[in-house]
């Protein structure tokens, strides 16, 4: 299915995503790293933390509203209040101004737009999508993404010593664009018919979603899993920033020297970690041949937690690269068993309400993120190291019981 083959409101928002995510991977990894050069790193973990409990309860609050009213509404809520939030934060950073309470307040006001119009995006995609196109277009939407994270990575980190004001200016003015063009342009696509299920219902569909105790165990996997991997722009961004806040020669080769500070090394790493999931996704189901799910979750763990603890004590930029490499081979033999069971797990009656429990996973993650942070200022590098090794033990005994379920599924 080609892009100019999707319905007009469905192009354009799949093009200001791939604006707003790009701006937000460059400013919300900074964030903590910003925070922690303020107000010490025990605190930024603190304000990282509360900041991602607005989002949780802007998601939340964001699903009824694009239930009961549409979808435009929250998506342009979204685009204007992300300009509004892009315009303060580069105020409050400004010589002028220099508030670094006045920036978190705007970073909290950013994520909790951008989430409250998440529901509004994801039922919108339903709307106008046919089902027999629907995975073509959320594999565009995977690869528009990761493009994203891949640019805003590289973006942030070369920026963001000496210029940080002016790539939050520059931030806002895009996503001005992006808001106008929105207002403009995009278009109400909630069905007419039919209405929309009361509050009270939904609710009865998220309580029934946190009855299922297999499905709340692989909530919990996920949760966890992602607290490890956001441990990168968390507790491994602080780390790196701190540790090397001047340039320094990482790598010679001949007459060409890669002098880099900790911040620079960070964007490097994420970047990689992206490219590397984008090409070798394709190779995906060739590096897993002949595994047991099982095995292939359990060595797909261990992998990605072997790398974050390379992260967590390494200072050599090779070191650092080829840790990445295999934290990325982990993700790609894990995620797809995931996606699987996750598949499995959702009744189809319930889908809407399930996948929002579902993607709380990803605040959650963020908080284990955000206390990673504030733990690293009282652990040591080893300490922080022993704390993944137990988050992993923690991933595989949640997923224990949905592993053998599908083992016995698979031998019948």
């Amino acid at each position: 299915m080609r892009f100019g083959e999707l319905h007009p409101t469905l192009r354009l928002r799949i093009t200001v995503a791939f604006v707003e995510r790009t701006l937000t991977t460059i400013i919300t990894p900074l964030m903590a790293i910003y925070l922690a050069d303020e107000v010490g790193a025990a605190r930024a973990g603190l304000l990282v933390g509360a900041a991602v409990v607005f989002a949780v309860v802007a998601s939340l609050a964001g699903g009824p509203v694009a239930d009961g009213r549409g979808r435009r509404g929250p998506l342009l809520v979204g685009t204007a209040g992300t300009a509004v939030a892009f315009l303060g934060m580069a105020a409050a950073s400004s010589p002028w101004w220099g508030s670094a309470a006045a920036v978190f307040a705007f970073y909290v006001l950013n994520i909790a737009v951008a989430n409250f119009a998440l529901p509004a995006n994801e039922a919108m995609i339903v709307d106008v999508t046919p089902a027999g196109h629907r995975k073509a277009v959320y594999t565009l939407q995977y690869w528009t993404v990761n493009a994203a994270l891949a640019v805003g990575a590289l973006v942030a980190s070369f920026l963001y010593s000496g210029y940080f004001t002016a790539m939050l200016t520059v931030a806002a003015a895009v996503a001005g664009v992006a808001a106008l063009v929105s207002l403009r342009y995009l278009t109400e696509t909630m069905p007419a018919a039919g209405g929309r299920p009361p509050f009270g219902e939904l609710l009865s569909g998220y309580a029934g979603a946190l009855r299922d105790r297999l499905f709340l165990r692989l909530v919990a996997g996920m949760t966890l899993w992602l607290g490890l991997e956001t441990q990168l722009i968390g507790y491994i961004g602080v780390r790196l920033a701190q540790a090397f806040p001047e340039r320094r020669e990482w790598l010679a080769l001949g007459g060409w020297h890669v002098r880099l500070n900790g911040v620079e090394v960070l964007g490097v790493l994420r970047a990689e970690n992206t490219l590397l999931i984008v090409v070798l996704a394709v190779f995906s189901a060739r590096l897993a041949r002949g595994l047991a799910d099982r095995s292939r979750v359990h060595l797909g763990i261990a992998l990605f937690t072997t790398g974050t603890v390379v992260l967590a004590l390494g200072a050599d930029l090779v070191v650092l690269m080829a840790a990445v490499l295999v934290l990325t081979i982990g993700e790609l033999l894990h995620i797809p068993v995931m996606q699987a069971m996750l598949a499995e797990l959702v009744p189809d009656h319930a889908r809407t309400r399930y996948m929002a429990v579902f993607k709380l996973d990803v605040q959650g993650g963020l908080l284990i993120s955000a206390a990673g942070i504030s733990a690293g200022t009282v652990l040591p590098p080893w300490g922080m190291a022993a704390a993944f090794c137990v988050l992993a033990v923690l991933i595989v005994t949640s997923y224990r019981p949905l592993l053998a379920r599908r083992a016995v599924r698979s031998s019948t």
